[in-house]
């Protein structure tokens, strides 16, 4: 059962301030089915990314830069996108690690369109995602 909410009552993705929208510093967590962050865009050089792992099993936290549209990247027969394909572009991660603990990563990326993602078998399609624009 759901409700839904007229357009001036609806709950936002992001209750960061205003000030922050734009980060090279990003926090978050990941959990089972989704990925938040506390800023969806940054400014070309290197982005430090901390994720906190709140779900109940292991997840990893990939940073892809691609044209396609969050979401909609190509899976597999194995429930998984290839990391290396055509289309997607993979700096670095934060290999898979363990519910309750935090991972890091800095990398210096390039101005474009990323998705912030788990792609262990099936975490990706039922929702892990969200998107970066670096400028």
């Amino acid at each position: 059962s759901f409700t839904v909410l007229p357009a001036d009552e609806s709950v936002t993705e992001s209750t960061v301030p205003e000030a922050e929208a734009v980060s090279n510093d990003i926090t978050g967590s990941v959990h089972e089915w989704a990925v938040g962050t506390s800023a969806h865009e940054a400014v070309a050089g290197d982005v430090k990314f901390t994720i906190e792992n709140q779900g109940t099993i292991p997840h990893e936290f990939i940073i892809v830069k691609t044209d396609f549209a969050p979401g909609k990247i190509p899976l597999g027969p194995d429930n998984r996108f290839n990391e290396d394909g055509d289309g997607v572009f993979v700096p670095g991660e934060i290999s898979e690690w363990q519910p309750g603990t935090t991972g890091t990563v800095t990398l210096k990326l390039d101005p474009g369109k990323y998705q912030l993602l788990c792609n262990i078998a099936g975490h990706y399609a039922n929702g892990m995602y969200t998107q970066l624009t670096v400028s």
